[in-house]
């Protein structure tokens, strides 16, 4: 049993270095992670990974450069499904008996690069198909039943190949269900229908068009504020098609995402 032990973000960690074989370049392997979803923000400030076994055989074998895949059970759009939800890569291990997050026990720690998010997590039994390291193809889930699992090189990309990335802390950890993001995607494609037949302009502001929206979605007694609503369409118009334009007006700045995960400063939607 782990003794709780208070982990505290953002000062200096005592730790020690493993020697430098742990450390030194090497040609990277592969693995994923069952991860306890309640612990990703702690994960997102403290870029650490461990084991919640004192004693983790896969751990030890885990270096420095390789590649990890995190999944997880979400109970999203009323579905309960194992999902891939992120990866990143680990910059050096370290021993430090400290318990962190209230759950890894172990004395290796994986300090890590970042963390790029999946935007949408992806369902693990629907790439089961694709997948050497999933064995069982009726019943996936007997292959995510381990805390940590190599896979090959070909896995691992097969699974980034069905995803867009971003290093921002996901939106569908917060508020925004699934149901909620097709309700959110229906009503901008309709307000923007709305305005493209009757507005005589070729473009119309960002900012403009996401005050409009405020106004429908409370109409609909949904009560969401502008920025909440600016961060929905920021990382979810690329999924629209919509066509935006530039501006030199830093006030008219919005910084949207593509699939990506990349963002670039936008201030109208074409409406041509």
């Amino acid at each position: 049993m782990c003794f709780i032990d208070e982990f505290r973000g953002g000062g200096s960690i005592n730790q020690n270095r493993l020697n430098d074989r742990e450390n030194v370049s090497h040609e990277p392997r592969y693995w994923v992670h069952k991860f306890d979803k309640g612990l990703l923000r702690q994960l997102d400030r403290s870029k650490t990974l461990g084991s919640e076994k004192k004693h983790s055989k896969t751990l030890k074998d885990i270096k420095a450069n390789d590649k990890i895949i995190l999944f997880s059970t979400l109970d999203l759009d009323k579905q309960k499904n194992i999902r891939f939800i992120a990866y990143t890569m680990v910059k050096e291990a370290y021993l430090d008996n400290k318990t962190i997050y209230n759950h890894y026990c172990s004395p290796k720690k994986l300090k890590l690069k970042g963390m790029k998010y999946f935007t949408d997590p992806l369902v693990a039994k629907d790439m089961a198909n694709d997948l050497e390291f999933v064995k069982n193809k009726e019943k996936p889930a007997n292959d995510f039943k381990s805390e940590y699992k190599e896979i090959t090189e070909e896995d691992f990309k097969a699974i980034l190949r069905k995803v867009s990335l971003t290093k921002e802390y996901p939106a569908y950890f917060e508020n925004v269900s699934f149901t909620m993001e097709d309700f959110l995607l229906n009503s901008i494609n309709g307000l923007y229908n709305v305005i493209k037949r009757t507005e005589k302009r070729n473009q119309f502001e960002i900012k403009s068009f996401i005050k409009l929206l405020k106004k429908l979605l409370n109409e609909y007694g949904i009560s969401k504020s502008y920025d909440e609503i600016e961060e929905f369409y920021a990382r979810n118009a690329w999924k629209l098609g919509f066509k935006h334009n530039p501006s030199r007006d830093p006030d008219k700045f919005v910084a949207l995402y593509n699939r990506l995960g990349k963002k670039r400063n936008f201030s109208y939607i074409s409406l041509e």
